[in-house]
């Protein structure tokens, strides 16, 4: 299962008591499951440019 932590959008600033969630301006934590609009932080998988595929 994705966490809202494991996400792009989730960011974590210092002065405020709760995490923000970019997608929808509102407050969040890592520990929740994700929404509809997850988008990892990092790639999922190796992505090769197509010409080195030919």
């Amino acid at each position: 299962m994705n966490k809202c932590g494991q996400c792009r959008q989730f960011s974590r600033t210092p002065d405020n008591q709760k995490d923000l969630c970019g997608a929808w301006e509102q407050p969040t934590s890592a520990t929740r499951a994700a929404c509809e609009y997850f988008m990892p932080k990092k790639p999922l998988r190796n992505m090769e440019p197509i010409t080195k595929q030919l």
